[in-house]
């Protein structure tokens, strides 16, 4: 098992190297499409950003519902516990 998420890591390293050496040698030749490489490039750049600002608004929602999860539950054993 370790083994193959060791081989799947590896993989994803070399694609990775390739993409990015692939993609400084065609910037620095000045392709034809130099101008959309940059804005696809830009867009990568802003979708991973947001992304991250989207985990951490997630990760505060969720705090928030275990939060009222918790007082609720908290609540209805008080609210038991007072009736007996």
């Amino acid at each position: 098992m370790q083994y193959t998420f060791y081989k799947l890591f590896k993989l994803c390293i070399i694609f990775l190297a390739v993409i990015a050496s692939w993609t400084s040698i065609v910037l620095i030749s000045d392709p034809k499409y130099n101008l959309e490489i940059k804005e696809l490039i830009t867009k990568m750049y802003l979708n991973q950003k947001n992304f991250i600002y989207n985990v951490k608004d997630l990760s505060i929602l969720l705090m928030k519902d275990a939060n009222q999860r918790f007082s609720d539950n908290n609540q209805e054993l008080f609210d038991n516990k007072s009736i007996k």
